[in-house]
């Protein structure tokens, strides 16, 4: 039995609150549709500011001023000083989506200035998540005068006290949880006391292309005049991905990079972009899902299954031999992935079927788990079983772990009450990490699965689907999926519109492969095609029934024909049925 497929019967429907006196105003100032218009009502926007630049996103009105970001002028500075004393600079970043573009930035920057640098990533393997000693020493050793963090540093104490006694300069440039400041010579996080930029909200690489915008205009009046030559929108196609595939919420400046960053995707000039395109399939322009299914995947396989490096030179090589070769390895690699991570996934599951209920906290382990994918394995349950799950996999003959949430949950909060089990760990609400002090996950998962109790005491554990409008059948034409094109890019707190109708009725259901859906659904007037997809059954779901559900409606073209179909969210019996 699998009781985490079950949970897709019970999800429960939730219609947002609907304000139709907001949406009226909505639908007059702006002039979008009754539906555009009660969606946005919905999530809370009002006839302001935000709205305008929600609707109307442009950099040169949209975009809130890079010097309101605690230390950024300080770290531009500092970076000034290095470039007019001809010195060499570091780069240190993470190995995911975020740190990889971020570091990508300051390079290529770095790179049409004619300013030596150099970027280190860790090793996952051998060095784990994080700065790391060996990567100063490093850095100091091939003469660099200053280090710039990129994606992590605000929790590296010792390290960076390591790289002050050996006379660095250190800026961290970071957006995880800051209890106090590091060491470093200046800190950019927006979590800082006495920061909170634009609601706390950007990740690395989107505060790497603001502290590009700080470095031009610091370094235009008094040294290299090809400066004034670099178009810093060339960057968002970098900055788009980061923030987009950090999971960071799509509102407000994010939208705009990630709106913009798209617009550059499309057209980008760099070659490893270019190649990448190419592996992925993208012939049109870039939106939103080739990033999440398709670059992101294979930027984060590099750091996975072997080096994050691969990630710098692809997206910084100026040659195009060099940045196919790379892309086609990167497919590779991205198809080995998704092969280990499908094995210990199925085996993860099958252990949790085993218990006759689903535990509060799931934990899994083995010694043979790819510690390159265990993330996305404990994100899988998670959503599978709607619990906080961790995976663990032995590395080095510890067991690594990784944690993933779910909302209403913190992960870091967990992994606080049970820091006496690490040797170290870190996160965020939704995410995080540990190193297994001894061998023991047995105790820990006894100690999490209690931990996962307490904590989720007032946490609802049936999966919900968040309706934003209440529709009609008939609006559900190609012109209402056209003008919902307009919200994207979606992700984080932006996700795609959602619509709930009452009352309609099943005509037909085809079970497609064993394992899909396809429900003809009428209203006695009109028909629509609907999916469910990775379901071969639903108990709401027969010839005649009559139910609620829940919908993002998209255009699927057949033979030059285009329709309206439902990708159905949830669905249950008509209340009144």
């Amino acid at each position: 039995m699998n009781k985490g497929a079950d949970l897709i019967f019970h999800k429960r429907i939730k219609l947002l609150p609907q304000n139709l006196e907001v949406a009226e105003e909505i639908q007059k100032l702006y002039g979008v549709s009754p539906v555009i218009a009660k969606i946005l009502a919905a999530r809370g926007y009002r006839c302001d500011q935000v709205l305008t630049d929600y609707l109307n996103p442009t950099l040169q009105n949209s975009l809130p001023n890079p010097e309101l970001i605690k230390n950024i002028n300080q770290a531009g500075e500092l970076i000034c000083e290095v470039i007019k004393q001809n010195q060499s600079i570091a780069i240190c970043c993470d190995f995911d989506v975020d740190g990889l573009t971020g570091a990508s930035q300051v390079k290529s920057f770095l790179d049409q200035l004619n300013v030596t640098s150099e970027v280190y990533v860790p090793d996952r393997f051998k060095e784990g998540y994080g700065l790391n000693q060996k990567m100063i020493q490093d850095a100091k050793a091939s003469g660099h005068s200053l280090i710039i963090c990129i994606d992590y540093g605000t929790s590296n104490i010792q390290e960076l006290e390591l790289a002050r006694s050996l006379g660095l300069k250190t800026i961290v440039v970071d957006h995880h949880h800051a209890s106090q400041n590091p060491p470093a010579d200046v800190f950019v996080n927006p979590e800082q006391v006495g920061c909170g930029f634009a609601g706390k909200i950007l990740c690395s690489a989107g505060l790497c292309w603001y502290l590009l915008i700080i470095l031009k205009k610091l370094l235009l009046p008094i040294i290299r005049p090809n400066v004034q030559e670099i178009d810093l929108r060339e960057y968002l196609d970098l900055a788009s991905l980061g923030t987009i595939c950090d999971m960071v919420p799509l509102t407000g400046v994010n939208r705009l990079i990630a709106q913009k960053g798209l617009e550059q995707l499309s057209n980008s000039k760099r070659v490893g972009i270019q190649a990448l395109k190419k592996v992925i399939g993208i012939k049109g322009p870039v939106q939103g899902h080739h990033v999440g299914f398709g670059f992101g995947p294979r930027i984060n396989a590099a750091g996975r299954m072997m080096s994050g490096q691969m990630i710098i030179k692809l997206l910084t090589t100026t040659q195009e031999a060099e940045a196919q070769k790379i892309a086609t390895r990167l497919d590779k690699l991205n198809q080995d992935r998704q092969t280990v991570e499908a094995k210990i996934k199925e085996q993860a599951k099958q252990l949790i079927n085993r218990n006759e209920a689903i535990p509060f906290g799931l934990t899994v382990w083995g010694d043979n788990y790819h510690t390159g994918v265990i993330g996305i394995v404990a994100q899988r349950l998670s959503e599978s079983f709607y619990r906080p799950a961790i995976v663990m996999g032995k590395d080095q003959g510890i067991f690594k772990g990784s944690v993933r949430g779910i909302p209403g949950f913190s992960v870091i909060g967990a992994l606080t009450e049970l820091s006496s089990f690490f040797n170290k760990f870190g996160g965020h609400t939704g995410a995080g990490g540990f190193a297994l002090k001894e061998n023991n996950p047995e105790e820990l998962s006894t100690a999490f699965n209690e931990i996962c109790k307490k904590l989720l005491e007032n946490v609802e554990l049936i999966p919900s689907v968040k309706a934003d409008a209440l529709v009609k059948f008939d609006e559900l034409d190609l012109k209402l999926c056209e003008e919902l094109k307009s919200l994207a890019p979606f992700g984080m707190a932006n996700p795609g519109a959602q619509l709930m109708l009452k009352n309609i009725r099943v005509r037909d259901v085809t079970l497609l492969k064993n394992n899909h859906l396809k429900i003809s659904f009428t209203d006695g007037k009109k028909y629509l095609t609907g999916f469910l997809w990775q379901t071969a059954r639903h108990p709401a779901l027969f010839p005649g029934a009559e139910v609620d559900l829940v919908c993002k409606p998209e255009v699927n073209e057949f033979n030059g024909n285009l329709s309206v179909q439902l990708n159905i969210q949830a669905c249950q019996p008509s209340v009144n049925s």
